[in-house]
């Protein structure tokens, strides 16, 4: 992240503080409103508002969804990515964070006014044949208002909240204040890294503000959606789009997990489901270009033709040919019920964040997982998050693009488990996957996928290449001078050279006080058998045996420091 200058720091000491103030609030009045104390409150507040109607008490997962939502975007993105895990929350509280994919308050019209009047330099009444001041939708990031161009197509304009690139700035700042915290005390934010991950988040929804990327992510999208029957993307109009504003085609839309209303319209939720599950297969595992947001507030059904229209594409991931080729391994033998073959496959997928025991990883994957895998009736959202579970605890973690992937695939069990309750999307897809995958596998795309591989290839060898002719020049230069210099890099090699020194040096000692012990002995037992002259016999036999007792006892003493030093290594 880039340095914060003294104005960031006051903008997000400014918003921390309203944050915090926001949260205290509403959890007062959780804490509150409840049992004895909530009747009381809720008698005085009817006493002095004189409210027409009896106060009623909201539910906490209600309460939660108002503060998320006065909290601001990045609030209720959380919000909407905890949400798309309904199989993982109570039922109060998947139904209170679902209405934040679609029922988020609206900001003015004379504001939205006001934006349109700066982008196009004249107000939305002039540009457009007509203009609903009322919003269809509000959304974290923006709003859309109905509208109908000069040649009566009708239109949806897609306006960006005002200010909203301060405040996401101000809270992607505070998350990665708190994140940097929380990462200096913890050794789990650390292992997981936190920074970096908080650092992804902040930046995918500050690239998600700028919506000509949104409308070259949907051109891309339609283009590979092709070959998928009834699956597209809205038109855009470019020339009434810029980095604020986004105009593009009306789509007569039903929430795609909305059955009773698809039911109603005539269209058949199985064959949903079936082109659902069949473009996410192509935009996953075939192309590697995705939506990375499919909540069903962002997957509409069209009412007059039935075709699934994404929308708000401004989060997109891309995986890799290998990520890919690995990601269909990992759920062919998921499918297959080959325990051993997906805690390989998951490991190829995964990288460390800490030093990883292999073989307890083996151990705890097989513990873990046999008893879901190859068994009917588990939701493939239960078992990944199981699966991602054993490699958090195996100090593995999978990349960011790949964890994006994972949540496409299980909010996309979610919207088909919608359509077709009885279904399971494992086994409707795996004939899908093989279909496409065999598709793919032609002279033509093998070709052509050798083709791009060399081609970054060579562009990487030629970026490199002005760096070896200046080298090939310096040591040219050298040559003419009579010198050459060549750096060897030795620091690896202290250590050893250390440790083989100091190996040395107590060989040295040794022979030493070998040959002082065996000249004492031997000095000892020639004065004892001659019998050097009286004088000198007595001192030369002292001076032998101290001596020998004294090198004995050193001897001894380097002994014992050699495997004290063995054992404490």
């Amino acid at each position: 992240m880039k340095q914060r200058t003294r104005f960031d720091e006051l903008r997000e000491s400014l918003r921390m503080q309203q944050s915090y103030n926001t949260i205290t609030r509403y959890g007062v009045d959780i804490a509150l409103d409840r049992g004895m104390m909530g009747t009381i409150r809720r008698f005085f507040v009817e006493l002095l508002y004189d409210v027409p109607q009896p106060a009623r008490a909201l539910p906490v997962p209600a309460k939660v969804r108002l503060m998320l939502q006065e909290m601001g975007p990045i609030y209720v993105k959380v919000g909407q990515l905890v949400s798309s895990q309904a199989q993982a929350l109570p039922d109060e509280w998947s139904t209170e964070l679902d209405k934040l994919q679609s029922s988020v308050r609206p900001f003015p019209y004379d504001e939205v006014e006001d934006i349109i009047q700066t982008q196009f330099g004249a107000p939305p009444e002039e540009i457009f044949a007509t203009f609903n001041q009322e919003p269809l939708a509000a959304a974290s990031l923006g709003q859309v208002h109905r509208a109908t161009l000069q040649n009566g197509q009708e239109v949806v304009v897609k306006v960006q909240r005002p200010y909203i690139r301060d405040q996401v700035k101000a809270d992607v700042g505070i998350m990665d204040w708190l994140a940097r915290l929380v990462a200096r005390r913890t050794q789990l934010a650390r292992e997981i890294d936190l920074v970096n991950i908080v650092d992804e988040f902040g930046s995918q929804v500050l690239t998600e503000l700028d919506y000509r990327g949104e409308a070259y992510n949907m051109f891309r999208l339609d283009q590979n959606l092709q070959e998928i029957p009834d699956v597209r993307l809205p038109i855009v109009y470019e020339d009434l789009s810029t980095a604020t504003v986004l105009t593009m085609e009306f789509i007569d839309g039903i929430k795609i997990t909305d059955i009773d209303a698809i039911r109603a319209a005539g269209i058949d939720p199985q064959t949903l489901a079936e082109n659902a599950i069949r473009a996410t297969i192509k935009q996953i595992l075939i192309d590697g270009l995705f939506h990375g947001d499919l909540h069903p507030g962002n997957v509409l059904v069209n009412r007059s033709d039935g075709n699934i229209v994404y929308l708000d594409v401004g989060m997109m991931g891309e995986l890799t040919l290998r990520q890919r080729a690995n990601m269909i391994n990992m759920i062919m033998v998921l499918q297959q019920g080959d325990v051993r073959g997906l805690s390989q496959a998951m490991r190829s997928l995964s990288k460390p964040f800490r030093e990883v025991n292999d073989k307890a990883y083996e151990r705890d994957f097989d513990r873990r997982m046999g008893r879901m895998v190859g068994k009917t009736g588990i939701p493939f959202a239960e078992t990944l998050n199981e699966v991602l579970s054993v490699l958090r605890d195996n100090g593995l973690q999978l990349d960011p693009e790949l964890t994006l992937a994972a949540k496409s695939l299980m909010q996309m069990e979610s919207i088909s488990k919608a359509l077709i309750p009885e279904g399971q999307m494992m086994t409707i897809a795996m004939p899908m996957l093989l279909e496409q995958v065999q598709a793919q596998i032609t002279t033509e795309n093998i070709t052509n996928a050798i083709k791009k591989e060399a081609t970054y290839t060579l562009r990487e060898v030629a970026q490199r290449i002005p760096n070896l002719q200046e080298a090939t020049l310096k040591w040219l230069g050298q040559y003419e001078k009579g010198r050459l210099e060549i750096y060897h890099d030795t620091s690896g090699l202290d250590k050893p050279l250390h440790d083989a020194g100091r190996l040395v040096r107590q060989v040295i000692v040794g022979i030493l006080l070998m040959g002082i012990i065996i000249g004492s002995a031997i000095a000892t037992g020639i004065a004892a058998a001659y019998n050097i002259g009286a004088t000198y016999s007595d001192l030369f036999a002292t001076i032998a045996f101290v001596g020998y007792v004294s090198a004995s006892l050193l001897a001894i003493g380097i002994v014992i420091a050699l495997v004290w030093s063995l054992l404490r290594d």
